[in-house]
C-alpha cells in the first residue's frame, strides 16, 4: 500500500511540474501570438501608406490577387484546457505559418515601396529635365512663338522660339537640367548654346554675347550659361529662345511656369 501511494504521490507530482512547465509555455505563446498580431496591425498601416503613396505618384496599385497569393491566410487558435498537458497540440505549426506569411508580406512591401521610390525619383528627374523655367529673370517678349513677319525679308516666316528682349549682358539661365551639347558662332543665331535635357526636351539660346559653358558640361537648372547679347542675325539685345521635344518645336510660354531659380 506504502509503494501504491508513493508511486501515486511521485506521478501526480510530475503532472504538476509538467502543467507548471506547460503553463509557462502556454504564457510564451500567448506573447508571441500577441506581437505576431502588433507586427500585422503595424504592416498593415504600411498597406494604407502604400496605396496613399501610389495614389499620390500616380502609380498602379498592387493588384488584389497578388496580395492575397503573396500573404496567405491568417490562422485561428483555439487553445482548450488539456493542451495544458500537451502544448504540441496548440499546432505551433500556426505559429511558424504565420511568421512565414508576415515575412511574404514584408517582402511584398519592400518591392512594393522600392517600385514607389523609382517611380518618384524619376518622376523628379523628369521635372527637373522639363524646361519650365524662364531664361531670363527680366525683360519682355518682343516676338512670340508662330508666324510673323521677318525683320530682315519682309517675308512671312514661322519664328520657332520667342525673342526676349533684355540689355546686353543680361544673366541667361539653363530652363532644365541637361547636357550642353552645342556651343558655337552661327551667322543666323550668333553665339547660340543647345542643350539636351533628355526625355525628348533640348533647348536653344541664341544671340549671346558670351558663352559660359562648354560641350559636354552638365547643367543645372536655373544655372548662368551665358549673356544676352546681339550677335548673328539680330537688330537689337535680345534673347532668341526655342524649345524643342523630340525635334519638334514648342511655343515656351506654354512652359513658362516656374520662376524660382
Amino acid at each position: 500500500m506504502g509503494v501504491y501511494f508513493l508511486s501515486e504521490f511521485v506521478y501526480y507530482s510530475r503532472i504538476e511540474n509538467i502543467k507548471k512547465n506547460n503553463q509557462k509555455f502556454l504564457e510564451t505563446f500567448y506573447t508571441l501570438k500577441g506581437k505576431i498580431d502588433s507586427i500585422e496591425a503595424g504592416l498593415q498601416d504600411l498597406i494604407e501608406k502604400d496605396r496613399a503613396l501610389r495614389t499620390y505618384a500616380d502609380i498602379p496599385q498592387v493588384d488584389i490577387d497578388i496580395r492575397k497569393l503573396g500573404i496567405g491566410g491568417r490562422r485561428h487558435y483555439k487553445i482548450k484546457e488539456l493542451d495544458i498537458l500537451f502544448p504540441d497540440t496548440l499546432r505551433i505549426s500556426g505559429i511558424v505559418h504565420d511568421i512565414d506569411r508576415i515575412g511574404r508580406l514584408l517582402n511584398l512591401e519592400k518591392a512594393s515601396y522600392e517600385e514607389i521610390y523609382k517611380a518618384i525619383q524619376m518622376r523628379s528627374i523628369q521635372i527637373r529635365s522639363t524646361p519650365t523655367l524662364r531664361p531670363l529673370r527680366k525683360g519682355y517678349i518682343s516676338d512670340g512663338f508662330g508666324y510673323r513677319k521677318d525683320p530682315f525679308t519682309g517675308k512671312r516666316e514661322f519664328h520657332y522660339g520667342v525673342d526676349i528682349s533684355a540689355p546686353t549682358g543680361t544673366k541667361v539661365h539653363a530652363t532644365a537640367d541637361g547636357v550642353v551639347t552645342v556651343t558655337r558662332y552661327s551667322r543666323t543665331y550668333g553665339k547660340v548654346i543647345k542643350i539636351d535635357h533628355g526625355f525628348g526636351y533640348s533647348t536653344i539660346y541664341a544671340h549671346l554675347s558670351k558663352i559660359l559653358v562648354k560641350e559636354g558640361d552638365v547643367i543645372k537648372r536655373g544655372q548662368i550659361i551665358g549673356e544676352v547679347g546681339c550677335t548673328g542675325r539680330s537688330t537689337a539685345p535680345h534673347l532668341h529662345y526655342e524649345i524643342r521635344q523630340f525635334g519638334v518645336a514648342k511655343d515656351p510660354l506654354n512652359y513658362f511656369f516656374a520662376a524660382i531659380y
